[in-house]
C-alpha cells in the first residue's frame, strides 16, 4: 500500500492510495496523459516507477517527476482500509459492533474521474498562467474585445468595436 501525493505549482496537492505497483504505474501514466504528454518510453517509465517504489519501501519516501508534476510516494498502512467496524454475521455473533463505528476511511482511488479532474485543473492553470481564464476556458486572445475581460464577468456596458469594412 502506498500513499501518493501529486503536486503542481498551480494546483493544490492531491492525495491518492495505490494498493500495489500496478496501481502506482497507472497513476504515473495518468499524470503524464493529464498533461497531454503521453509516455513514449514504456520501459524507462516502468523502471522509474519501480525505483520510486523501492525508495518508498526502503527510505520511507520516493519522488518521481512527470513533466511539471511531482509525484511523492510513501508507504501506507495496508490495514487503513480494513474497517473492523462494519458488521457481518460472524462479527456480530462474536460480540463485534452491529453498525460501522466510523474507524474506516474510503480508499482514495485514482480512476477515470480523477484523471479528468486533474487534466481539467492543469489545463485551467495553463490558461490562467498564459493570461487567459481557466474558469471560463478562454485564452488571452479570446477575451472581450471591448473591455478585455473574460466570460466570467458581465458585459452589459461593453461597447463592441465597430467591425472594419472589407473583412
Amino acid at each position: 500500500m502506498y500513499e501518493v501525493t501529486i503536486e503542481h505549482p498551480a494546483i493544490g496537492e492531491r492525495q491518492f492510495d495505490c494498493e500495489d505497483g500496478g496501481e502506482l504505474r497507472t497513476l504515473v501514466y495518468g499524470v503524464h496523459r493529464a498533461q497531454g504528454q503521453p509516455v513514449t518510453d514504456d520501459r524507462q517509465t516502468i523502471t522509474a516507477v519501480g525505483v520510486v517504489r523501492s525508495q518508498a519501501d526502503t527510505d520511507g519516501k520516493g519522488v518521481i517527476q512527470a513533466h511539471a508534476v511531482t509525484i511523492t510516494v510513501e508507504p501506507g498502512d495496508p490495514c487503513a482500509f480494513d474497517c473492523e467496524g462494519h458488521p457481518d454475521d460472524d462479527a456480530v455473533l462474536l460480540g463485534g459492533p452491529e453498525f460501522c463505528d466510523g474507524t474506516c476511511r474510503p480508499r482514495r482511488h485514482f480512476g477515470a474521474r480523477e484523471l479528468v479532474d486533474l487534466a481539467v485543473a492543469l489545463d485551467d492553470a495553463d490558461l490562467d498562467e498564459g493570461g487567459g481564464c481557466g474558469a471560463c476556458g478562454l485564452e488571452a486572445g479570446e477575451m472581450c474585445a471591448a473591455c478585455g475581460r473574460c466570460s466570467c464577468d458581465r458585459h452589459d456596458r461593453c461597447t463592441r468595436p465597430v467591425a472594419e469594412s472589407g473583412q
